[in-house]
């Protein structure tokens, strides 16, 4: 949350237009948030706020915090599986790409 303050803070002072921010991680877009709520500004009136990762947290922001939902169980069994298929030698050295597919969760940040 410190590390989207710092950013935010950052960002407002290079005195550009900003409509919104986009953040990797909800933990990060609450702190911008909260910077940008400590600087006078409205979300989303003045500001949209985006995160990711649909952490448990993200509705019960204020506002609450627009995100995009990945399955994170489904990432790891996978990434599990894959790994046990390379030690095991049946999966080659070739890249390897699977989507796991997303979700946006509008919310009241955007």
């Amino acid at each position: 949350m410190g590390h989207g303050r710092q950013a935010m803070s950052k960002l407002l002072a290079s005195k550009q237009p900003i409509n919104a921010v986009i953040c990797s991680i909800d933990l990060l877009a609450q702190g911008v948030m909260a910077e940008a709520q400590a600087n006078g500004l409205r979300v989303p009136q003045d500001i949209a706020v985006m995160g990711f990762g649909d952490l448990e947290f993200a509705a019960h922001t204020y506002p609450r915090l627009s995100t995009v939902n990945v399955d994170g169980g489904r990432i790891g069994l996978r990434t599990a599986e894959l790994l046990l298929q390379r030690i095991e030698g049946s999966l080659g050295r070739r890249e390897h790409v699977e989507d796991v597919g997303f979700r946006v969760v509008p919310r009241e940040s955007t």
